[in-house]
């Protein structure tokens, strides 16, 4: 019962869409998930789990997980989140719950993206984790021992979700002060995916832009260019607070204090939060 609820409480736009309900439409695939430390990029499987997938790309497509924590790390087993809101340490409501794709094929092994539930084997609904070890006593056995389903799995940044495994672990709620959170700020959806021409993505938070002539930029509030890769192929970007303002930080692919940074492209994509905030004063 402790370990079914465990994983009850399992795992931050660009322009996402819905899973095409016609031939004619393009099917999102590919779901970037861009959390404070890092971008986590996983392939849908639609074949094996259309259930999953597309209630997965519904959620994208409503912005629900924009803004939400990763609630909950557990080393060596799973990083899980796509529930709780980061502002208020509380679930949000979700759509009705979906059917249970254990039988798919699909194994929880390390890498994979697969939904959490509670001991209802039907009532997973937003939230999902991934594997970071050969999770297989997850995978179906029979009726009695129902499983999880694997929907997807990360093609790119299992480095960050590493990261987030070894940099913090959440075994109790609520959090402390001195939890270092990790959220994920935007999610970006795409039928596509060309490792050989990276996709620049710079997103303003607070009065400034980003610009960058290298690669056209301008960013008021979001912009985005995709470049071949080439040789020594590098683009630099620039954080602009306006008058009055004072530049944060960069987040998400792009870390440090710094307004000038260089991005190396054969690195693949890169999203970037630019966060700009207003002086406050104390009263003298």
């Amino acid at each position: 019962m402790r370990f079914l609820l465990l994983l009850s409480v399992v795992l931050s736009v660009f322009i996402p869409f819905a899973h095409a309900e016609t031939t004619t439409a393009p099917v999102m695939e590919y779901v970037e998930l861009q959390t404070n430390i890092g971008t986590i990029t996983v392939k849908l499987d639609y074949d094996k789990a259309p259930i999953s997938s597309n209630n997965f790309i519904a959620y994208v497509k409503s912005g629900f997980y924009k803004k939400t924590l990763i609630h909950r790390v557990v080393k060596g087993f799973v990083v899980q989140g796509g529930g709780m809101d980061m502002s208020s340490f509380t679930f949000k409501t979700t759509n009705p719950p979906i059917i249970n794709e254990s039988t798919n094929g699909l194994s929880n092994v390390t890498g994979t993206i697969a939904m959490a539930r509670t001991a209802d084997p039907n009532s997973a609904t937003s939230q999902f984790y991934i594997n970071v070890a050969d999770n297989t006593n997850l995978d179906y056995v029979n009726a009695g021992n129902p499983g999880y389903a694997v929907f997807g799995n990360v093609v790119a940044g299992m480095d960050v979700v590493k990261k987030i495994e070894n940099f913090v672990t959440y075994q109790q709620m609520p959090y402390s002060e001195n939890s270092n959170l990790i959220f994920i700020e935007n999610v970006f959806a795409s039928a596509t995916r060309d490792p050989l021409n990276p996709r620049i993505r710079a997103i303003v938070s607070g009065p400034g832009k980003v610009t960058s002539l290298s690669a056209g930029i301008d960013c008021g509030v979001k912009c985005s260019i995709t470049l071949p890769v080439e040789l020594n192929s590098t683009v630099k970007l620039s954080a602009q607070p306006n008058p009055g303002a004072l530049f944060a930080g960069w987040r998400g692919d792009c870390q440090g204090l710094l307004r000038n940074i260089t991005l190396d492209l054969h690195k693949g994509n890169h999203n970037c939060t630019a966060v700009f905030i207003k002086p406050s004063y104390a009263a003298q």
